[in-house]
This record gives C-alpha cells, structure tokens and sequence, in this order.
C-alpha cells in the first residue's frame, strides 16, 4: 500500500488556528496555565495601549526552560494530550501557548532561561512571515534583542519565562467607538476572569502552591464563588455534603455548598461571590481541573435555573489524569460531564437545590424588617400564601392618602393598586440573566432627589420625607445622604 505525505499549508492552516474561539480572558488564562506548571511563584500581566499599537506580556519566575525545551514549547504539537504529565500539570494538547497567542496577535515571543547565569534565549512567531514565505518559520533572537524585549516589558525575574504579545489584530474591536477604551474594558473583564479562573492558586488553597497574579503590579485579588472567606461578624456559606466518587481508575471530589442569604452580605463582597453580585446567573456546577476553574456556573441540564435555587453551588475536582472522560477542549473552557457521573450529581444538586429553595420560603414567611416599609408582606399561613399590601400607617403614604378625603376613594385606589402588582412580570425579570433588577448607586440617589421633590410639592413634611428616603430598604438610603437631599428641598 503506498502512501503520500500531505503536510499542511502553513498560510491557510495558521489562520484556522487564529479561529478556534479564545476570547481575550481565556487566551492569557492559557498562558498562565504554563507559568503555574513551571512552578512559578509570581506572574506578571504587563500591557499598554501604545497609541494603537498594544502589547501585553505574562512573565514568570518558574524554572524557565532551555533552548531545546523552549523550541519543543514554540512547536505545534510537540506535546500530546496522550503524553505522561504531572499531576500539577494544567496543560492539556501542547497547543495553547501558540493557539491562544494567535488568537489576539500575529507576533509571539517566548524569552527564557533556567538561570541568572545563562543568556537569555529568544524565539518569535511572525504569522506576517509565515504567510509570505507559506512555511513554518521561526526566528530566532540573540540575548542583545531578548533584553530589548524585556526591559519594554519591564521584567523583574533574574530568571523563568516571558511571552510577549505585540501587532494586535484579533483582541481589538475595529468598529469600537474608542479602541483605548475599549481595550481597557477589556483588561478589566480579563482582570475578573483570571481573579475567579485562579482563586484557588491566589489564595493558596486546595492546591500544591500559592501564586502571586499580578497586572502591571497590581496584586489581583481572588474571587470567592462559594464564600468561605466571609467578611468579619458574617455568615459563611454552608457545606451540605462533601464526597469522594470513582470514576474507573480515577477519582472525582464533590462538595456542595449552600450561600449565605443575600441579605446577609454586603454588596462588595457579593460581587466576590458572583459576577456583579448576581447570586442568579452564578448558581450551578463549578468544575475545577487540577485546582484550576475549567466551568463556571451552569446546571448542564441537571436542574433548572431559578430563584429558589440560586444559593446553591456544587464544587466538582477531578485531575488531569481524568481529561479523556471529561472531553475537555483546547481552550480549557468546556467540558462534557461523564454519563456515568451525571446521575451522582442530580442527586447532591437535588438535595442542595432543596435546601435553597427553603432557605427563601422560610424567609419569605418572616415580616419586614424595615422600619417603615411601602409594602407590608402578609402571609396566609394556612394557604401557604404570600400577598403584598401598602402600609397604612407609612408617615409619608397616609398624609397623601388623607388628602383624597372620601374614604371610598382612598379604599378603592389602594384596593387597585395592591391587586393589580404584577408578580408574574417581577418573577420573569427576576430569573432573566441578562437584565438588572437594582439600580445603580448613582442612578438611585438621583431617583430619591426626584422622590423627595415630589412628597415636597404634595405638601408632606421634611421629616416626613426624610423617614421616608431611610426606612425602606427598597430605598435604603443611609440617613446621611437623606439628610443631604431634604436639606437641599425648597432652596431651588
């Protein structure tokens, strides 16, 4: 049988490798991945806009690599998912340093070395060059040019790693109003993603070492999905059940945990736990290879989202020696649950979805804490009912309401208003992932202003009105700010 050797067109094939999908986060997450498995104790993320013309490097302190290793890691496909690893190891394929690279940019540098008294040894891909001459072309840099490199970037690290990014043409929206601010919205997003992707490794926690992840020498604080770190005199989160399931001849650790009320965390250390503080879209599965988040959120179709179950969060550890039974993709960013797993976990899920779905019922049957509330929750205990009406006795609402005079009129209003509050719509935008049921700090004060006048103009008292602005937590206003505003009424 003959064969015929069919190498791939290195033009054509580099830009199909441009396209796997890597946004900005999860390319320079990859590039992390190598820094931690060389045994760095401290990366840093270094980028500038340079007026249109970007460049960001990630540089570690690991035990760097020399020429013939670092050649191995330029090289597509040097490595294989099928070749023996560390169990602290957080490649996969031996393809993400360059995939995720050309991903954003068309130069790639990788800069090395294993000691301070060794040169610095260099390498680039320039995917201009690998166009023109059609061929798998790199060029190699001596130690005079590495330096220039590297003191752009401003390494700090006698030795270890350095790759470098520059003529960007992927990571930057041409149709963006502003390109600088776009990619600075960029770098805040990426800033999110790596302090949620790597907070184990931040904080040292459940895995061999502590990382230092640094951006243009900023420390990055880590996320905390489950809320085990809570804030002084809060409640932590719970956890329901913490267990250990083969898989053939390897193990997977699952530990589901039950969040804190919201209203028992303030709102900087929600948005730790969730993206913009959002408990709703962060409910679900949270899948960790090797100590590093690979899915975050979601229930893979093993429960639904919703309010009920938006406390509950289920931890699942596997190790890269599992990654075939997980389907786990280039990007690091999907996997496929085993089936032989799946029915193990709608079990936790089911028991942990149960326990947030309580944790809301009962509070639901508790009144309001607010001191003068708009709105009074009543509960039917023998409907396991729960309606909502107007508080009579709210200082501002009953010197409005006296004003109607007929007694008829007040009661028939109140009865229209408290009838017709539209729940189901409330219960729709509140399972929505993409819309925002709070207003924002600044939108609010400026609501309030427009609140306050109003009750002025209705002829109620200042004191009234200042009661008002502070007793209602739908409000919330803090008596300070209260202060401010009625201070400020009747001058204009």
């Amino acid at each position: 049988m003959a064969t015929l050797p069919l190498p791939p067109v290195a033009g054509p094939f580099i830009q199909s490798l441009r396209s796997i999908g890597y946004s900005l986060e999860s390319a320079v997450a990859d590039v992390i991945d190598n820094s931690i498995s060389a045994q760095a104790n401290t990366v840093d993320i270094y980028t500038e806009w340079r007026n249109s013309d970007p460049v960001l490097a990630v540089m570690d302190d690991g035990h760097g690599m020399s020429p013939n290793e670092a050649q191995a890691a330029m090289q597509l496909g040097a490595v294989g998912p099928a070749d023996s690893r560390s169990s602290e190891d957080l490649g996969r394929f031996g393809m993400g340093l360059k995939t995720a690279s050309f991903s954003q940019c068309k130069s790639l540098t990788l800069i090395t070395r294993k000691s301070a008294a060794l040169d610095w040894y260099g390498l680039r891909w320039d995917l201009d060059l690998v166009e023109r001459e059609n061929s798998w072309l790199v060029v190699e840099m001596d130690p005079a040019e590495c330096q220039d490199f590297l003191n752009e970037v401003e390494l700090s690290f006698s030795k270890g790693t350095a790759v470098i990014w520059n003529t960007f043409d992927r990571a930057i929206d041409p149709t963006a109003v502003s390109g600088e601010r776009d990619y600075d919205r960029r770098i805040v997003a990426l800033i999110d993603h790596l302090a949620l992707t790597f907070h184990r490794f931040i904080r040292g926690e459940e895995v061999s070492r502590k990382v230092n992840l640094r951006l243009n020498g900023k420390s990055i604080a880590a996320k905390d999905p489950f809320a085990t770190k809570p804030e002084p005199n809060k409640q932590a989160s719970t956890i329901l059940s913490n267990e250990t399931i083969r898989l053939g001849a390897c193990s997977v650790g699952v530990k589901a945990y039950l969040l804190p009320h919201p209203t028992n965390l303030s709102h900087s250390f929600a948005k730790k736990v969730s993206q913009g503080g959002d408990h709703h879209s962060g409910q679900g599965i949270y899948i960790y290879r090797a100590g590093r988040l690979i899915v975050s959120g979601g229930w893979h179709r093993l429960a639904k989202a919703s309010e009920a179950n938006k406390l509950a969060r289920i931890q699942v550890d596997f190790g890269n020696d599992a990654d075939s039974l997980w389907r786990i993709d280039v990007r690091k960013s999907r996997v496929d649950l085993p089936s032989s797993l799946r029915e193990q976990l709608r079990r936790v899920i089911t028991q942990c979805a149960k326990k947030s779905s309580t944790t809301f019922t009962r509070r639901a049957k508790m009144p309001s804490v607010d001191p003068e509330p708009v709105w009074q929750r009543v509960f039917d205990r023998d409907k396991s009912r729960v309606h909502y009406i107007l508080n009579r006795k709210h200082s501002a609402l009953s010197e409005m309401l006296v004003v109607l005079g007929d007694s008829d009129t007040r009661s028939a209003l109140i009865k229209l208003i408290e009838s017709s509050l539209p729940v189901e719509l409330i219960k729709n935008d509140m399972s929505a992932t993409n819309i925002k049921m709070q207003q924002e700090p600044d939108d609010l004060f400026h609501h309030c202003i427009d609140l306050a006048e109003e009750l002025f103009n209705a002829g109620i008292d200042k004191e009234l009105i200042q009661r008002a602005l502070v007793n209602d937590s739908n409000i919330g206003l803090t008596p300070d700010k209260a202060n401010k505003i009625v201070s400020k009424l009747g001058t204009l």
